[in-house]
């Protein structure tokens, strides 16, 4: 299938939709894979898998040396998003993190889901993916 990625991906990057290797169990997101991954399975039977709006920081780094019109610093982080199910194998996702003091941030933080203008192209706003940690976790617990 061709046209522009926003359309393709649209479905998964919007509602938090991995694929599940149905030979190994590995979740692939946000995209659906022809090969998995973990086990070569090729072509590998996908099936599609409700993620989790709140998992966990599995790593993460903060980058402070980026271009001057790109507020710094600008944490990112590889989080283990959970099945909705509570079966299965979580999904690991990539992004930003947005509405996160450094302070707040760890290795094990829950954070939650936000899909959010990520920049705009000056004709459309680009939309992602961002996590941030949930309100009621923050100190005084505003929710």
């Amino acid at each position: 299938m061709s046209g522009p990625r926003y359309e393709r991906t649209k479905r998964q990057d919007q509602r938090l939709v991995g694929f599940e290797c149905q030979s190994c169990g590995w979740v692939s997101f946000p995209e659906e894979k022809r090969t998995c991954k973990r086990c070569g399975d090729a072509p590998a039977d996908f099936e599609a898998v409700q993620l989790a709006e709140r998992g966990t920081v599995e790593t993460f780094v903060v980058q402070q040396y980026l271009p001057e019109d790109i507020e710094t610093p600008q944490p990112v982080a590889v989080v283990s998003l959970p099945q909705a199910s509570g079966a299965g194998e979580a999904a690991r996702a990539y992004g930003l993190l947005t509405e996160t003091h450094l302070a707040e941030l760890d290795v094990g933080t829950e954070v939650e889901a936000r899909f959010r203008e990520l920049f705009s192209d000056g004709r459309r706003p680009i939309n992602s993916l961002k996590f941030a940690v949930p309100r009621a976790s923050k100190a005084g617990g505003e929710e």
